[in-house]
């Protein structure tokens, strides 16, 4: 990999870049798949996780990679150094797995708040979601702002998509850092996603925390004296 890289010409603030984006897409993917094969990662978890990427790839990543709602596709908007490094048709799976470990992380620091306290997935809890929202927004903006201001393109160039809604016909410039500007359109995925990723993972976490409550049950009436299976 490392040698087709360096056939890419890539510039060092590139090849950070690139270096960032293909971490980000397999810690996921390799750590999950460890945590699951050693039976230390929970079923509620796991689904969370799927379901982030599914809503990601199809809320704005796919989108946002072929330009099908009115906007360039992403190979339009940035350097040919950064399109042979991340080919085009598997940007969006790349992005969608960062989006992974970015939820990941969230719900992860929110359980380590809570560590000693009732779960904070059994029931709608606005601490938890204001947790969830304000780390999607700041890791949005300082991905917007320091990583990927040479490929958003200007107003105009992104695509519409379901978690953009209202696509860069209304996309003001919230601020700048360091020259480079924070817009509505590229925030408002993560504002979307906050509620979504919430009930969904208060929807696994409901189902599979009464799951195993009812074979605790079970389990515990089984050896009990003088029970029998019918």
């Amino acid at each position: 990999m490392l040698d087709g890289l360096k056939s890419c010409a890539l510039s060092d603030f590139e090849y950070w870049l690139v270096f960032r984006l293909y971490t980000a897409a397999f810690i996921p993917v390799f750590l999950s798949s460890y945590l699951l094969i050693k039976n230390k990662m929970s079923v509620r978890l796991a689904l969370t996780l799927v379901a982030a990427f599914i809503i990601a790839a199809i809320g704005w990543e796919l989108w946002l990679t072929y330009g099908l709602a009115g906007g360039l596709s992403v190979i339009e908007r940035r350097s040919e150094a950064l399109s042979c490094a991340i080919p085009f048709h598997l940007n969006w799976i790349l992005n969608s797995l960062a989006d992974v470990l970015i939820v990941w992380i969230g719900i992860a620091f929110v359980k380590l708040l809570y560590k000693n306290k009732p779960s904070p997935f059994l029931k709608w809890n606005w601490i938890t979601f204001l947790i969830l929202l304000f780390w999607f927004i700041a890791q949005n903006i300082y991905i917007e702002g320091f990583f990927y201001k040479f490929q958003l393109g200007s107003n105009g160039d992104l695509s519409w998509a379901p978690m953009h809604p209202l696509g860069s016909w209304i996309n003001p410039t919230l601020f700048e850092i360091s020259g480079s500007p924070i817009t509505f359109q590229a925030q408002s995925s993560w504002v979307i996603m906050t509620p979504i990723i919430y009930l969904v993972a208060l929807y696994f976490h409901r189902k599979h925390q009464e799951g195993y409550e009812s074979y605790a049950i079970q389990k515990k009436q089984a050896m009990r004296p003088g029970h029998h299976k019918v």
